[in-house]
């Protein structure tokens, strides 16, 4: 019953120090956790244990916590986990030819104070300038950005 007691505190401190470094970098509990778990089994292996065992627990952790350090600093192991993906989306902007300060539009939705203003038959990203604005609404184009249109109610 000992050796399962030794062996399970090693592999929970090692999986502890793993998760760590992987789930929960900056923490530190779970490393120092980590540590407590793996110092303790190979103290426990000292206790039930003759020396000659407790020296093999000993060289075996620290022989697989090494080889595991090695492997884990190894750049293509890093490679298998992380993202590669790349993003070649861009924002869609207002087209400063077709849009100008003084054309009037329609707002689909409530602008709160940011929403949807349809202009000339194209649907843009607007802004209020007097804050909310009713679905709706009549709206005139007070300025033109590159990636929204700020817009006032229309006044009858």
């Amino acid at each position: 019953m000992e050796w399962l007691i030794v062996t399970m505190l090693i592999v929970i401190g090692l999986v502890l120090v793993l998760l760590e470094f992987l789930v929960f970098p900056g923490v530190n509990v779970a490393g120092i956790l980590g540590f407590v778990c793996i110092i303790a089994g190979i103290y426990f292996g000292y206790t039930y244990y003759p020396l000659p065992v407790g020296h093999f627990i000993l060289l075996g952790t620290a022989l697989f916590c090494g080889l595991a350090t090695w492997y884990a600093l190894r750049s293509n192991t890093w490679k298998n986990l992380s993202l590669h993906a790349e993003l070649d989306a861009s924002v869609e902007g207002v087209d400063e030819t077709t849009v100008h300060v003084g054309d009037t539009g329609m707002t689909v939705g409530r602008l709160a104070p940011m929403g949807n203003v349809r202009v000339d038959n194209e649907l843009m990203e607007a802004e209020s300038l007097s804050g909310y604005i009713d679905a709706n609404q009549e709206v005139v184009v007070v300025k033109v950005l590159k990636n929204k249109i700020i817009v006032k109610l229309k006044s009858v």
